[in-house]
């Protein structure tokens, strides 16, 4: 695989982690806001649903990232994360990446079932 290409992927399998459960956690709150406006009861949205789609997407993309992270980390295991740039940069952040990428999908689980099954639009 060509340098550049494993670069595009490192890159993809360090930031879509992040990214994905930004959006997911942002946009869910904004659904969960919706969903207890009085004057979004005309549209019906179902928070739960909503909450399973985003959840669903995000593990989706995060398990793609993931899949990029590991396909560098196995295409530059002839070289070490201490060896000289770019090989050990490349590796370096594939092994972030994996690590970052597995903490994001904890994150984003939790969350996501956190929204759906506790009781949404409640005083506290």
């Amino acid at each position: 695989m060509s340098r550049r290409r494993l670069e595009i992927l490192q890159w993809v399998g360090l930031l879509a982690g992040a990214l994905v459960w930004t959006a997911q956690h942002v946009v869910g709150y904004g659904v969960t806001e919706a969903a207890c406006g009085a004057g979004s009861a005309q549209f019906g949205i179902s928070h739960d649903v909503w909450q399973a789609s985003l959840m669903a997407v995000a593990v989706v993309v995060i398990l793609g990232a993931e899949a990029a992270a590991l396909t560098v980390f196995l295409a530059t295991r002839s070289s070490s994360y201490e060896a000289e740039p770019p090989a050990g940069r490349i590796r370096f952040f594939a092994i972030a990446a994996m690590t970052a990428n597995a903490i994001f999908l904890m994150i984003v689980l939790l969350d996501g079932f956190a929204a759906i099954f506790n009781v949404e639009c409640r005083q506290s």
